[in-house]
């Protein structure tokens, strides 16, 4: 099915009856990674820094090539049995759809062809491969499931891989990326905008906008005016930077506050959360602080992958997360933590730790300039405005 919701292709598929296995005798592991979303956006990022060539292709049926390590037996499909041995069944040499190890397998498939052709697993995303020469050129790919991207620094190094990957597997190639994961990817004037417009229209159509009860249509309305904006990356600042904030007690029910956070790359966010924190806090204090500690978490995550980023300038330096509250910022500068909390004693030595093994800064800025506000409470409508033009979210109805 296209993206517009028209009817491409029709597709037949023989699927096994996986709901009928047993664990431990013929599967065991069925676990399947997949690129995380911040990763994409951080390489979309990191492409508009570079001005790197991004191309897409889909592998066809990617489940059938995984070979079987187990012994796994099928009946014979009907209309297909073989006359005078109705009696027998199928041994399966390869993955077939709906087998639970399926996409396990096809996931190790993958990983030995790449790694056979001289590329390296990043550690912080066992998704995302990597191969550069000493003069930094190079490619990466990046896989989920079936869809991947790859990022080259010239188009030459892009299609040796893609030639590589059609080998090796049945591939559709589909050229300059342009959708990936309902995400429309747009370039323009050296800028990089992702988008989910025609995702957004489709949902106004099912929900039939016009007629619909007056509290949906007050979200539908919100969606319709703001249709138009996108994710842009401009290249500049080409570092990374985090803003923490939290809200005390914003939930008078339970009693707990919201964390928030957004880490920022070439002028467009990249990696960013709003969550209800889990424990109980007596301060607004506290409460900032339990959101720095999981700022400092994702930030950790962040350095990890850049660093097995060739194109990443090394030695990677710390990254420099923001936050609004001078109590929390001389807390996580203090030696000793001599408060009665034991959950946060524990984020006072994991913040602690990483200042002092040099993959976090703590910097301090103002309420009205700190981009994870917007995260944690309502705020007034020039400062939402300000803050989504912050993290890179604006109009690309012109491009």
């Amino acid at each position: 099915m296209l993206i517009g919701g028209a009817i491409d292709k029709f597709k037949a598929r023989l699927v096994i009856q996986g709901f009928r296995q047993r664990e431990g005798i013929d599967y065991f592991d069925t676990y399947a990674p997949v690129v995380r979303i911040s990763s994409i956006r951080f390489l979309i990022g990191l492409a508009a820094i570079h001005d790197l060539v991004i191309h897409q292709m889909d592998v066809k049926t990617a489940f059938l090539n995984g070979v079987l390590e187990e012994e796994v037996y099928m009946e014979q499909p009907e209309g297909f049995v073989v006359p005078g041995s109705e009696h027998k069944v199928c041994k399966l040499v390869k993955s077939l759809y709906g087998l639970k190890q399926a996409p396990k397998q096809w996931h190790q498939r993958f990983d030995e062809a790449v790694l056979s052709f001289g590329f390296k697993i990043n550690q912080s995303d066992k998704c995302l491969y990597s191969k550069f020469d000493d003069s930094s050129n190079g490619v990466i790919i990046c896989l989920y499931v079936d869809d991947m991207l790859i990022f080259g620094t010239n188009l030459r190094l892009v299609e040796l891989t893609k030639e590589f990957l059609s080998s090796n597997f049945a591939m559709k190639d589909m050229g300059e990326a342009d959708v990936i994961l309902g995400i429309r990817i747009k370039r323009d004037n050296g800028r990089i905008c992702l988008s989910q417009s025609h995702y957004v229209e489709k949902v106004l159509k099912k929900f039939n906008y016009l007629n619909c009860a007056p509290a949906v249509k007050r979200v539908l309305k919100y969606l319709r005016g703001t249709m138009d904006y996108g994710l842009c990356y401009g290249g500049f600042p080409s570092v990374l930077e985090g803003y923490s904030d939290a809200s005390w007690i914003t939930n008078v029910e339970d009693h707990t506050s919201t964390s928030g956070w957004v880490f920022l790359l070439g002028g467009g966010a990249i990696s960013w959360a709003s969550k209800k924190q889990t424990c109980i806090t007596s301060s607004t204090m506290e409460s900032e602080f339990v959101a720095l500690a999981a700022a400092g978490r994702e930030a950790e995550w962040l350095r990890n992958l850049v660093s097995e980023i060739p194109l990443w300038s090394k030695p990677v330096s710390p990254i420099s997360i923001h936050c609004d509250s001078q109590a929390t910022l001389a807390k996580a500068y203090s030696q000793v933590y001599n408060g009665k909390s034991r959950h946060l004693g524990v984020r006072h030595s994991a913040v602690r730790e990483l200042i002092t093994h040099g993959v976090i800064t703590l910097e301090f800025v103002r309420s009205q300039q700190n981009l994870a506000d917007h995260l944690t409470k309502g705020l007034s409508r020039d400062l939402v405005i300000k803050s989504a033009e912050g993290i890179g979210l604006k109009s690309i109805s012109n491009l």
